[in-house]
């Protein structure tokens, strides 16, 4: 990773025009303070962002292709390595987004400019799982984008209703509360979820979950081809 971020940040300094100051300041996204790594394996690794009102964020860099979910809105500024400071369009509780930034990487920083938490969560997809095949959505699950690397749905349950999720592996980002039960290959689970928390998952067969909770459960899952 150090000889990818080094060839990121000398194309930015191209750009910038204080390149030996820029170059003193950047870290990898992992040592950006409120980007908080949670879970990582072979295939993704999962952070969860969170800007207080007023932070200003660290420069930092992505080299890795990311499936973003927002969880709480604010007013937020970004600026590129190079660039000028820009107002953010305001997010949406549940807005999902994938930046392919494997073949184009980025380095900035984000600003907190609003008066509540800006939170957002970030699954970096490292590795392929393989297996993945033809599949079709049930109810309660709306797909978001698909591409060569992920494919991405919206779920949104009843309580008492069931969802079968994909295989072969895959993240599960709870968007608002709820409990579940999950039913995979020989096992059963109870799961309590909060918003920003996830579930990851590996299995060839596709893994049931029930909404055990008292409202609608509303999630994103990634699914990793």
């Amino acid at each position: 990773m150090g000889r990818q971020l080094t060839a990121v940040v000398a194309a930015a300094c191209m750009l910038a025009a204080t390149c030996a100051w820029a170059q003193s300041k950047i870290v990898p996204i992992e040592e950006e303070p409120m980007h908080k790594l949670k879970f990582e394996n072979a295939h993704v690794r999962f952070f969860d962002v969170q800007l207080p009102p007023g932070y200003e964020g660290l420069w930092h860099s992505h080299i890795y292709d990311g499936v973003f979910v927002n969880i709480s809105p604010s007013d937020t500024a970004a600026q590129d390595l190079g660039g000028e400071l820009m107002k953010r369009d305001p997010r949406i509780i549940g807005e999902t987004n994938f930046i392919n930034y494997t073949k184009k990487p980025k380095v900035h920083r984000v600003n907190n400019t609003g008066a509540t938490v800006y939170r957002v969560t970030d699954t970096e997809i490292h590795s392929a799982c393989g297996g993945f095949g033809k599949v079709t959505d049930g109810a309660g699950q709306t797909l978001i984008l698909e591409n060569e690397r992920v494919r991405v749905t919206r779920i949104m349950i009843e309580p008492g209703e069931t969802i079968a999720l994909h295989p072969p592996c895959g993240m599960l980002v709870a968007v608002g509360d709820g409990r579940l039960t999950s039913k995979g290959p020989g096992a059963e689970e109870k799961i309590s979820l909060h918003p920003a928390d996830f579930k990851w998952r590996e299995s060839y067969a596709p893994v049931l979950y029930i909404n055990a909770g008292d409202g609608v459960f509303h999630a994103v899952d990634i699914v990793v081809k």
